[in-house]
């Protein structure tokens, strides 16, 4: 199952962090863990995703992650609580966990507590060993008379020796049961005292008959007669392997506590003001003070001005009620520097409940606090230029929405979008790019209030909120601001830079319920300034509104055209000079199922603008061709299919392979097929087209540039294009016999192709009389509503099989 990604600077956050990181759906089953997780836990990640989030932790907690998970699942926020972990190997390691719900995840946050966990048992054994009144002792006698020279044993030293009651043993045998590495010393003092009446008092290790190990404290001393001569040594044996367990672990938990990088303080509760009794190495490093500077004084000295007084009454309610209690709290150093404080304090008692002392266990998280405070700025704060994000943006939104509802004031959002920044970036580089956003970024704050809100949108785009406005018009001053000083020269390098921006305003009076509208609203009308020129700035309106969503409405009804293929091609002859049908141009047609016949001046534009075109034409070239050697089946001369080519489909690349792959697949010859090009397609990178041209034309297609005269009909260009054709567009031919300029113009371009050796196209010829003023011209073709109008293919088979000669005839024939 593959890794949930997280997003924006969250994603380093994710991977980098050393506590660990992990997501999980309302179910329980983990979706994604960070490096951390995998390599305190030892699992790796696709052993674990797919997998319930309690396959790490011991079963005697999976209620209390069971508990946490229908807390969430309710909406409810889930305190922080501590489960036990099971690393890959077996190890158990306690985490510290915090939890809250997302969008259709939870996010969990865990931390390493195995080490505190460790001395808050210590301490507690600590606790309890304090807390034993050593039990009755068990002490035998022994003696030896030196004359006899065999020690006596009594019942009790029998049983620590594990020897039956009575056995009397020989003094070697009785040495003999002392560990080799202590044998030489009782022998030495053993001897000393029966020599020279020297006592003694030793601990001592035994190995019992049994082969326990039991420690020993062995006392001995002479007896003397009444001449001071040593006639005796006796003595007593104690077991005090109990007493050394303890010193052992007393010593142990010392050396532990005072290893720990926690610091750790014990203070007296009997006491007046809890004065410290105990603070180990850690707490010296951590506060700077030894303990010679701290024991004997009460904590409250670590605390400053700035101590926040609500975590102080939580620590003193927690003392009061004599209660574990854990706080995060503002310290200070010896050396005056603050710190943060996580500290765990709870209550020591004796055998009979009372409390007598306090413990504390305190860590200084100081680089972590500022870690997450960094990166609680970054979520909420744009890299680059350190203005608000989205994130906080929706923040301030809301407040301005609430704020505008309560008081009835008005609140303005601007959409500001930089004017062709990309050809900035593109030329200049990314570096300048950056110095020119972060200009305008901090233009924009120095002209607004305090209480204003700009944020970066993304990319060139920045939202200003200015909420808190007594009248909408209010605006419109900040706003031309805004234009005036982001139009103002940018330095750098000692190079001037010119950069204006188009600004789309909409307002809100406290009436909208959703307020992330008010930024889409805003969108739309900077779009409108965008078309209005730019360094500019509009209203957002209503109509605005409908415009927009009718067209995202076609776009779609669009898409859906495509997929349903709800086109169809009609066809429109095209008359040679001579009177016969020389070609056919093919005209598509689109009728919805709800809408019915949409004109292809509504949606052709559109699927331009959001690339559609380019199925659409693919359509139109591979149905024309495939009708076009239908019409030519059942026409006695040839034919011609005039196809229009949008110029993005022409541009693209592999249009000259695609050309080449519908001519194969229909079997149309390319003499018979011409495609139509408006002087659009020479706006970009006109040395291309004329070698794409070429190449259509060395394939044997036809070219014919379309709407002749209404673009910029350079005629350098016109003179180098291998083309065919030219079709005069029809506006000209509208008032041609009535207006001499028109005449003029449709006359200029007939006698300029005639040199050229172009044919020329007459469209638009609706009336007699324009044919009767054109025809004089000696134009090659026409085509328009006074010869026929568009039509279906099953028509135009009628059509073409219909006497043409009478057709001609009504229309006073060609000749």
């Amino acid at each position: 199952m593959p890794s949930v990604e997280p997003q924006g600077k969250l994603d380093q956050f994710f991977l980098l962090s050393q506590d660990l990181l992990c997501c999980i759906d309302f179910a329980g089953t983990l979706l994604s863990v960070n490096p951390t997780f995998e390599s305190l836990l030892g699992y790796p990640a696709h052993a674990l995703l797919g997998k319930p989030c309690g396959v790490v932790v011991e079963p005697r907690d999976h209620p209390v992650i069971e508990a946490a998970l229908a807390s969430l699942c309710r909406g409810e926020k889930v305190n922080t609580f501590d489960v036990c972990a099971r690393t890959v190997e077996g190890q158990r390691i306690w985490l510290e966990v915090s939890a809250s719900s997302g969008d259709q995840v939870i996010y969990v946050i865990a931390r390493d507590v195995t080490r505190r966990k460790a001395v808050e048992k210590q301490l507690r054994r600590n606790q309890r060993l304090f807390r034993i009144a050593g039990e009755t002792a068990h002490i035998g006698g022994w003696y030896m008379d030196l004359a006899v020279g065999l020690p006596i044993w009594s019942e009790e030293v029998c049983r620590l020796h594990d020897m039956p009651v009575g056995h009397q043993p020989t003094l070697d045998e009785a040495l003999g049961f002392y560990t080799p590495r202590v044998q030489p010393r009782i022998r030495s003092v053993f001897t000393a005292c029966c020599e020279q009446g020297v006592s003694f008092d030793e601990e001592l290790e035994i190995v019992t008959r049994e082969g326990r190990r039991r420690w020993v404290r062995v006392i001995g001393r002479a007896v003397r007669d009444e001449l001071g001569q040593i006639i005796q040594v006796q003595g007593s044996t104690q077991d005090i392997t109990e007493r050394k367990d303890t010193e052992r672990q007393l010593t142990l938990l010392e050396r532990s506590v005072e290893s720990s990088t926690n610091g750790v303080v014990i203070v007296d509760a009997q006491r007046p003001d809890l004065p410290m009794v105990y603070v180990n190495a850690a707490f010296e490093r951590i506060t700077g003070y030894s303990r010679d500077d701290v024991l004997g004084r009460n904590c409250r000295f670590l605390q400053g001005v700035d101590t926040d007084p609500a975590t102080l009454a939580q620590l003193r309610k927690g003392i009061e009620a004599q209660r574990d209690v854990h706080v995060v709290i503002r310290n200070y150093r010896r050396s005056g520097e603050p710190f943060w404080n996580d500290l765990y304090i709870s209550p020591v008692r004796d055998e009979e409940g009372v409390v007598t002392h306090f413990i504390g266990a305190q860590n200084d998280i100081t680089a972590q606090r500022e870690y997450q405070a960094q990166l609680s700025h970054n979520a909420n704060h744009d890299a680059l230029t350190g203005l608000p994000n989205r994130l906080m943006l929706d923040q301030r939104l809301a407040q301005g929405c609430l704020l505008a509802r309560r008081y009835h004031r008005y609140l303005a959002v601007l959409f500001i979008d930089l004017d062709d920044f990309k050809p900035i970036n593109d030329t200049l580089g990314h570096e300048v790019g950056d110095f020119i956003l972060r200009e305008v970024a901090k233009r924009l704050e120095e002209e607004l209030r305090p209480w204003d809100t700009v944020a970066r949108f993304g990319g060139d785009e920045f939202i200003v909120l200015l909420p808190d406005l007594a009248q909408e018009d209010d605006v419109l001053q900040v706003v031309e601001r805004l234009l005036t000083r982001v139009s103002a020269p940018y330095w750098y390098r000692g190079s001037e830079l010119r950069i204006t921006a188009s600004i789309g305003i909409a307002t809100d009076d406290g009436t909208i319920r959703a307020p992330r509208q008010l930024i889409q609203q805003a969108d739309l009308a900077m779009y409108k300034a965008k078309r209005r020129g730019r360094n500019t700035f509009q209203w957002y309106t209503d109509e605005l509104n409908r415009k927009v969503t009718e067209r995202v409405s076609l776009r779609h009804a669009l898409q859906q055209a495509i997929e349903q293929r709800q086109f169809e091609l009609h066809y429109q002859p095209q008359i040679h000079h001579s009177g016969r049908v020389a070609g056919v141009e093919a005209l598509i047609r689109w009728h919805h199922p709800e809408r019915g016949n949409i004109p292809p001046g509504q949606f052709i534009s559109l699927a331009e603008d959001t690339g559609q075109i380019i199925p659409i034409s693919e359509w139109v070239l591979e149905t024309a061709c495939r009708d076009a050697m239908v019409l030519n089946a059942q026409s006695a001369t040839p034919m011609t299919m005039a196809i229009n080519v949008s110029p993005m489909q022409f541009q693209r690349p592999g249009f000259l392979d695609s050309v080449k792959n519908v001519l194969a697949r229909s079997g149309l010859p390319p003499a018979l097929l011409e495609l139509e090009l408006t002087e659009g397609v020479l706006m970009d990178s006109a040395e291309h087209t004329i070698q794409a041209l070429k190449a259509l034309r060395q394939l044997g297609v036809h070219i014919a540039l379309d709407d002749f005269g209404t673009g910029f009909s350079s005629l350098s260009y016109l003179k180098r294009l291998p083309i065919n054709k030219l079709k005069v567009d029809r506006s000209f031919v509208r008032d041609v016999a009535t207006d001499s300029r028109d005449a003029a113009i449709v006359e200029g371009v007939v006698t300029m192709a005639d040199k050229l050796g172009l044919e020329v196209l007459i469209e638009g010829v609706e009336t007699a009389e324009q044919f009767h003023h054109l025809r004089m011209l000696q134009c090659d073709h026409f085509q328009g509503y006074y010869f026929a109008r568009p039509m279906a293919l099953s028509v135009l088979k009628h059509f073409l099989d219909s006497p043409f000669a009478a057709t001609a005839s009504a229309a006073d024939p060609i000749s």
